[in-house]
């Protein structure tokens, strides 16, 4: 009886496990999705800036800012863990290679930083022409780094 007991209730444990385990999966999958949006947004709100369609021009700074510390701040595996991707979850956009390729897209992320950090030097000189440009650059990473590691968007 004894014996029953004690391979029930490793069983159990082991099957509480696996269901935090996939919990967690998911949260840190739509914590970093939150963590692209919130980027994506502020780059939103330069553009419109840039473009004129909006005039509130003292916003470009801290968005710029925003952008810098949000995508400096990323810890690449806490954001990124061996268990989130498509082999784990079918709720990310992911690709495999983030995890076999894990060099090429942590210097990917710091490529992105450095722009960023570009973009703040041009958000302070207040030259539009100079930010759409850093602006430009910037959304580039963000692209080369979407084309080579996120499924693409039907």
């Amino acid at each position: 009886m004894i014996k029953i007991i004690f391979i029930l209730a490793l069983f159990l444990s082991s099957f509480i496990g696996q269901v935090a385990y996939a919990e967690n999966t998911e949260d840190v999958i739509k914590y970093r999705k939150n963590i692209m949006k919130a980027i994506g947004s502020h780059i939103s709100i330069i553009a419109a800036n840039l473009k004129g369609k909006v005039s509130i021009n003292e916003d470009i700074l801290p968005h710029s800012k925003s952008i810098l510390l949000t995508l400096s701040s990323i810890n690449i595996n806490k954001t990124f863990p061996e268990n989130s991707g498509p082999n784990n979850s079918n709720n990310t956009q992911s690709l495999e290679n983030i995890w076999t390729e894990k060099d090429l897209f942590s210097n990917a992320m710091k490529d992105s930083v450095s722009k960023a950090e570009n973009l703040v030097i041009a958000a302070e000189s207040g030259d539009k022409k100079n930010i759409a440009k850093s602006l430009g650059a910037l959304g580039k990473t963000c692209g080369s780094c979407h084309n080579k590691f996120r499924k693409k968007k039907n």
